[in-house]
């Protein structure tokens, strides 16, 4: 069993998430509803995975995301956004990006990527 943290503005989506994740046998350890919020809970919760929207308040995912691999090598990230395109995200590196999922999703596009990064 995975540790997986939700990262997304959206109530509706933590619950979406954390029903496919626990049905997928992993665990939801935090639903952060920013990217401030997110940095701050991922260097004391160390979660194996974040599922992560791109566009939020106070702190966009990009930014989120550049924050934590500055510290955290390790991390892995999968990116939800509407518009779905790596490009228009502004990383500085890309290479812990596990996936990025168009919403709406998919239950098998959660499935397949949590099988991604953790090479199942």
């Amino acid at each position: 069993m995975k540790r997986i943290m939700i990262v997304d503005d959206s109530p509706m989506i933590h619950k979406l998430l954390k029903k496919e994740i626990e049905k997928l046998g992993h665990e939801v350890c935090f639903c952060a509803t920013n990217g401030q919020e997110a940095v701050e809970k991922y260097f004391e919760l160390k979660p194996d995975l974040i599922f992560m929207d791109v566009t939020m308040p106070v702190l966009e995912g990009d930014a989120a995301y550049n924050k934590i691999i500055e510290k955290d090598k390790s991390c892995k990230v999968i990116f939800l956004s509407a518009i779905g395109d790596k490009e228009l995200l502004n990383v500085n590196d890309p290479s812990n990006i596990v996936a990025i999922i168009r919403k709406p999703f998919k239950s098998e596009d959660i499935q397949n990527a949590i099988n991604k990064a953790f090479g199942g």
